[in-house]
């Protein structure tokens, strides 16, 4: 709310990516009046699915542990998820190495934490009067695809699957979900 309010004009579109869309649903349910729209992309309902829980938690305590050893907890989380990192872009893993690398430990424990605790506030969302987008890959991890199928039922939103993407469809395919959002955000613009 305070960057919206920094900006000077608005109503803006605002998108939260994974926890982002928790934040950005939190923003939006204290004061939904600089915005002009809401996207989740990638972000479900609630907390992280269960199987996801129990990684994160391993990941928090691995990080509360040995947070001085970023390179060495990126290694053994590529390990663990071999297959899906196999499958990733050159350009796609150093921009996720890079990211992961320049994170401060104690963000990515907070971030953990907040994923696995997260209460599900999307009937109350659902009564905020405001265009809302549920955007997402073909496959998610975190929150599965028919949980923010669901999500988007419950709150009367567009719902868009980007195919061929998973988590991060903005990083794996961006032509494709910039033209997603640029046409909903289109939709919403009065006439």
């Amino acid at each position: 709310l305070a960057q919206v309010r920094a900006l000077g004009s608005g109503p803006v579109h605002l998108v939260g990516h994974s926890l982002g869309g928790l934040i950005s649903r939190a923003a939006v349910l204290r004061d939904a009046s600089p915005f002009a729209s809401l996207t989740l992309l990638s972000s479900g309902p609630a907390a992280i699915a269960e199987e996801q829980q129990a990684r994160t938690k391993l990941l928090v305590a691995a990080l509360e542990a040995m947070g001085d050893d970023m390179p060495g907890i990126w290694a053994a989380m590529r390990a663990h998820d071999a297959q899906d990192a196999a499958q990733d872009s050159p350009e796609l893993t150093h921009f996720l190495r890079e990211r992961w690398l320049a994170t401060v430990p104690e963000q990515l424990i907070v971030t953990g934490r907040a994923l696995i605790c997260e209460p599900d506030r999307v009937d109350e969302l659902g009564r905020v009067a405001l265009p809302k987008l549920v955007l997402s890959g073909a496959v998610d991890y975190a929150w599965p695809v028919p949980l923010m199928d669901a999500m988007a039922e419950r709150l009367g939103a567009r719902r868009v699957v980007v195919p061929g993407t998973e988590h991060s469809p903005n990083a794996e395919d961006p032509a494709t979900t910039a033209a997603a959002l640029a046409s909903f955000w289109d939709s919403t613009d009065p006439v």
